[in-house]
């Protein structure tokens, strides 16, 4: 689902830091479930892992929730009120109410995931949890991020 987020003006090279800066917090997140997950282009359960590293898995995976829900969050925020700032209350006002749901569908698809995941995880199927949530994150990213970049 792309947003374009030009449509209604320029961001200030302010702006345009944040928001390249959050992408690349979403990058860096989705490297890191790279990273730690072994299993993420197999089929393989976690039970092929060693104990130590189903702990890291565990303990990685829900932190990667909060923290890319937060990110997530932070930066449709900070989007939608550089978009407040650039659209007048003019035909233009329709794009970014269009571009707020926009956001707040991505957010509650990927709450869904989040909780989908997390059901995973506490069923022991922690290596399927990180290919799932990998998966949603690099389709985001992927329609998201060329947008800016």
């Amino acid at each position: 689902m792309a947003i374009n987020t030009l449509e209604t003006g320029s961001f200030s090279p302010e702006e345009y830091k944040l928001i390249e800066h959050e992408h690349l917090q979403l990058r860096n997140s989705l490297k890191s479930l790279r990273d730690t997950c072994r299993n993420l282009y197999n089929q393989i359960s976690c039970q092929s892992c060693a104990r130590e590293q189903i702990a890291t898995c565990k303990g990685r995976l829900v932190s990667s929730f909060y923290n890319i829900i937060n990110i997530a969050t932070n930066h449709s925020n900070h989007e939608d009120s550089i978009m407040r700032r650039l659209s007048p209350i003019t035909r233009e006002f329709e794009v970014l109410r269009r571009h707020e749901r926009a956001h707040n569908n991505i957010l509650s698809e990927l709450n869904a995931k989040v909780s989908q995941c997390a059901l995973l995880d506490a069923q022991g199927e922690t290596s399927e949890a990180y290919r799932q949530l990998y998966k949603m994150m690099s389709e985001l990213l992927e329609a998201l991020i060329p947008i800016l970049s």
